[in-house]
């Protein structure tokens, strides 16, 4: 028969009642009915008659195959068994078992593996330190503006990318991607979910979507409050990072309102054309608001729309043209054409975190155009750098004052030219131009 009967016991008339059980024709019928097999001993009903068969006997149905060794597949009953040859859809028991312990033992050493290479990344993670005080002016802004969203973790604790998924209306991977390349952040493995970290080709991966992240302590003072105070006492004085931060922040919130308007008219705008509208938008927003660019955005889409219904015109092509009206539209407003500045930003659109940071600290939002922003920064830029040439003046005054054969005498000049009004740069000016 194409049953092979492998027993588990030494019972000769259990052994004589199992081979009863699978008993069948050349053709593959049963010489018996189950019920015509009973009673035996206690078994009376024919729904516990497989059950026992299991027990004293494993049956092995030799018209299926194993796929992997080829052997006879062990089967529960007789509704098991298949007529014609073929292969099965499963493993049987004993490939399993070996291919689990293969399993098993891959597992046990991509584990090994794996704390092979984060023992000294959690050594290198947990004795980190960085300057706060040479953390760049955006730098600044954007742990400012995490500071909002985590609280007191950003400095007694760990976070994740989710945590901080209000930083702008699209997100934050890119933002914290930075801080994390440039190491103003690290990661904490100790903190991280199983699956974050694997080992590829020798090289430890982290998978940033469940990475906890935090901000090492400062170099010199840990996180005393003087190093504290470095994050969110700044004075601003870097125009090019300030200005690049602001064009980044601003990009997300049109793209935000241009994904909106795209779903609303069904435009399906492909990697390539998406890179062309940032960039014209970025380009845009050294110009224009932000309220300004969503007008824009708001006019191409809706003029994209109308143009797909035209019979001539497929959806496609339609989307297609949206850059290139986009385009059109900056360049009209170069040359003199008025764009809306009041175009309200939608219900669900946020504007993230470090927009609150930069209202806050220089009173932009989306209604300030890109021109103002500019201008600001390097007025913030000139004023600090001003600030530096007069202390370079302060010093040499007072070197030479103290130096000098007379300095009690250029002491009571200093104090008449302030009292009769001259603030102190005017004065220390005076003082220095005498003496030239």
């Amino acid at each position: 028969m194409a049953v092979k009967l492998e027993f588990l016991t030494e019972d000769q008339q259990a052994i004589h009642f199992a081979k009863r059980y699978w008993a069948m024709d050349a053709e593959g019928l049963y010489l018996e009915r189950v019920a015509e097999l009973l009673p035996f001993r206690d078994i009376t009903k024919p729904g516990v008659v497989a059950k026992y068969i299991r027990e004293i006997c494993q049956a092995f149905d030799e018209n299926q195959s194993c796929p992997v060794c080829d052997g006879a597949m062990p089967i529960n009953g007789r509704a098991d068994v298949k007529k014609t040859p073929r292969r099965a859809y499963q493993t049987c028991d004993i490939c399993l078992e070996r291919r689990g312990k293969e399993l098993a033992g891959r597992r046990a050493a991509e584990r090994a593996e794996l704390e092979r290479h984060l023992g000294p990344h959690i050594y290198d993670m947990q004795n980190k330190t960085v300057s706060y005080k040479g953390f760049t002016d955006d730098t600044i802004i954007v742990l400012q503006a995490i500071s909002i969203l985590i609280g007191p973790r950003l400095l007694l604790g760990t976070f994740c990318l989710s945590d901080c998924e209000q930083l702008t209306p699209m997100g934050a991977r890119d933002f914290i991607d930075r801080l994390y390349t440039e190491e103003v952040l690290v990661d904490d493995p100790t903190d991280a979910p199983n699956g974050t970290y694997l080992v590829e080709k020798g090289k430890l991966l982290i998978k940033k979507s469940t990475a906890r992240y935090l901000l090492p302590p400062d170099t010199g003072r840990g996180r005393e409050p003087e190093a504290i105070r470095e994050l969110f006492d700044r004075e601003f004085s870097d125009a090019n990072a300030l200005t690049n931060l602001w064009l980044d922040f601003a990009v997300t919130d049109v793209m935000r309102y241009m994904d909106n308007q795209c779903s609303l008219h069904n435009h399906d705008l492909d990697q390539e054309a998406i890179q062309k509208v940032e960039g014209l938008v970025r380009h845009g927003l050294r110009t224009f608001s932000v309220s300004q660019m969503w007008f824009i955005i708001w006019k191409v889409t809706r003029d994209a729309a109308a143009l797909a219904s035209r019979i001539y015109y497929s959806h496609e092509k339609a989307t297609a043209t949206i850059p290139t009206k986009i385009h059109k539209q900056l360049e009209a407003a170069y040359q003199g054409a008025t764009l809306r500045n009041d175009w309200g930003r939608p219900e669900p659109h946020i504007a993230g975190a470090i927009g609150q940071v930069f209202n806050s600290q220089f009173g932009m939002n989306e209604l300030t155009k890109g021109a103002e922003v500019l201008r600001l920064f390097s007025a913030i830029s000139d004023k600090r750098k001003g600030e530096g040439d007069l202390y370079k003046l302060a010093a040499s005054f007072m070197k030479e004052t103290l130096e000098g054969q007379d300095s009690v005498a250029a002491l009571d000049a200093f104090a008449v030219l302030i009292r009769s009004g001259l603030s102190t740069e005017d004065a220390i000016l005076e003082i220095v131009n005498r003496g030239a």
